[in-house]
């Protein structure tokens, strides 16, 4: 899928410390995809370097051709996200 980053989602890239073959992989093959203030959230599961299992949620604008990832994050609340 192409897509781009903002600016903030790249910098929470690196502040939160999440590789973009992570990011690439929950576009691609998300687990799910909700709607939230108006944007898609792709989200899917991953084991960090950590060994820890985390979700990622990708706040994606879908109406704008490549998809725009707006923000990024990594959270252990997986079952608070995921339905």
């Amino acid at each position: 899928m192409d897509f781009q980053l903002s600016i903030h989602a790249q910098e929470q890239l690196v502040e939160r410390n999440i590789p973009l073959e992570v990011v690439e992989l929950v576009l691609n093959q998300p687990e799910q995809v909700v709607e939230e203030d108006n944007l898609k959230v792709y989200q899917g599961r991953f084991e960090a370097a950590n060994g820890k299992t985390y979700l990622l949620r990708a706040y994606v604008n879908d109406q704008v051709n490549p998809i725009r990832v707006v923000t990024v994050y990594r959270t252990s609340k997986i079952n608070k996200y995921l339905r």
